[in-house]
């Protein structure tokens, strides 16, 4: 919005080319707006104006440029630098202090962006029609304001199992009379297709005071050829976090889950957990950036760790034996790394806007009817995640891990009634970049693939799956 509101006002009180202020003569550097498009070009453009630094050091429209080159470039913080000393020089331009702004809430401190914006608001050369959208900015970044967000997608790809069979092509199964082999039919074997998926997911923050709320609501879809390989999923969950802040807090988080498949009501799912988390523990280390590595760039590692209890009551309204509760320990650490490039360094690094999670969670699920197969079994789960940009893309990878052991035999049919034992591991990676020139509607393009191995001692329960995606994705505030 603030640079909507900038490029309003430029075009308000457009000047002739020459630059707003009496350039010194050492400085050739001359501010043109707007700003080219894409990431490679911004990026030649701050390599010259880093070379000009020495040239233009009581220049305030040269700060002006670079600070908003730097924000375009999401660099909020080295932005928030350029354009401070821009304001020092000269405290009166209007499309800095909104560029300023900007950069302030990229950081973080939307306390001082909003004192910003309202001292914009007094300007007495405002143009009339962007005083509202200057008040629209105004109440969007009060502290206790509601803050929502949506998130649409939709892709269209290949997977290899999409009714969840299992890899087997026959089963042997265990009579008193002795084991009989039998194949499975060509409908129980797995199905591949093509499938669209579709996501719609709404996010909603409302702080109170030091405590913060946090609620979602989000709804997957998946179209096949067949009916009975769709499916739908409905998720939404409340959570509350003490203080955010704060080098210490709890969080409370509840949900619930509901998911149909092949027109039937497969899980109903309701759960809560409740977390201790501690203050995060920072590092830094210095890295080589730039060509040569002669400009070192600073890399801060904030970790918040985190442990609690959680649980969660899961029904299936058409396998009603297995319904059950788990209940179990749950710790989980999320780090984020921020780059800091050297004032002179004329690349950023290669991986920036780092974040990596780790949890682990081990439990215990109780069924609610002695006779569930198996009975009671014991998870064990390590969950990995990493995101990162690469230039202009977003990468993001997924890893899980699960193992379960039950308490009992699954069936006298199988493996003569056999404890089932089961190991899976899932993994899904993405790239995404912004479509060029803000195609349909600033949509980002997508690909995704993902793998799934499930192992057991029963051949019923060993799976594989993969899958391969692209699609379109829209970021809506």
């Amino acid at each position: 919005m603030l640079g909507l509101l900038l490029g309003l006002f430029n075009t308000a009180t457009a000047q002739p080319q020459a630059a707003p202020l009496s350039m010194p003569a050492a400085c050739a550097a001359s501010p043109v707006y707007p700003l080219p498009a894409g990431t490679p070009a911004l990026q030649d453009l701050l390599a010259q104006l880093n070379a000009q630094t020495p040239l233009c050091l009581q220049n305030a429209a040269f700060y002006a440029w670079r600070g908003a080159v730097l924000l375009a470039l999401r660099q909020p913080a080295a932005a928030a630098e350029a354009l401070e000393r821009a304001l020092l020089l000269d405290p009166n331009l209007p499309g800095a202090q909104l560029d300023y702004a900007d950069a302030l809430l990229g950081v973080g401190d939307t306390a001082s962006a909003r004192g910003l914006l309202a001292q914009v608001a007094q300007r007495t050369d405002l143009p009339a029609n962007l005083r509202p959208v200057l008040a629209r900015e105004l109440a969007a970044t009060d502290p206790n304001a509601w803050r929502t967000r949506w998130l649409l997608s939709t892709a269209q790809g290949t997977d290899s199992n999409l009714n969840n069979a299992p890899a087997a092509s026959e089963l042997t199964l265990t009579f008193p009379q002795g084991p009989v082999t039998l194949s499975l039919l060509e409908a129980s074997r797995p199905q591949r297709g093509s499938a669209n998926l579709s996501t719609a997911q709404w996010l909603g923050i409302k702080p109170a005071g030091s405590q913060l709320w946090l609620l979602q609501a989000e709804l997957r879809s998946r179209h096949t050829d067949s009916s009975a390989t769709r499916y739908q999923q409905a998720d939404v969950s409340a959570s509350w976090l003490q203080a955010p802040d704060a080098p210490r807090q709890w969080v409370v988080r509840t949900g619930l889950t509901k998911v149909d498949f092949g027109g039937q009501a497969l899980l109903q799912g309701a759960r809560i957990s409740v977390l201790h988390q501690w203050q995060p523990v920072i590092a830094a280390a210095a890295s080589a950036a730039g060509q040569g590595g002669d400009q070192p760039s600073q890399a801060a590692s904030a970790c918040r760790p985190s442990a609690g209890l959680e649980a969660e009551a899961r029904r299936y309204p058409v396998s009603p034996d297995l319904n059950g509760r788990y209940t179990g320990l749950l710790a989980a650490v999320n780090c984020s790394v921020a780059d800091t490039p050297g004032s002179s360094a004329p690349h950023s690094p290669l991986l920036s806007q780092q974040q990596l999670g780790l949890q682990l969670r081990l439990g215990s699920d109780q069924p609610d009817n002695g006779t569930r197969p198996g009975g009671s079994n014991r998870r064990l789960e390590v969950r990995a995640t990493w995101e990162a940009r690469l230039g202009a893309y977003k990468t993001s990878t997924d890893y899980n891990h699960t193992r379960q052991l039950d308490a009992s035999g699954y069936s006298p049919l199988l493996a003569d009634n056999l404890a089932r034992r089961i190991s899976r591991h899932s993994l899904r990676a993405e790239l995404a970049r912004p479509l060029p020139g803000g195609w349909l509607g600033g949509a980002e393009g997508f690909v995704s693939f993902e793998v799934n191995r499930q192992s057991s001692n029963l051949a019923a329960f060993e799976s594989r799956q993969q899958a391969l995606y692209t699609g379109l994705r829209w970021l809506l505030d």
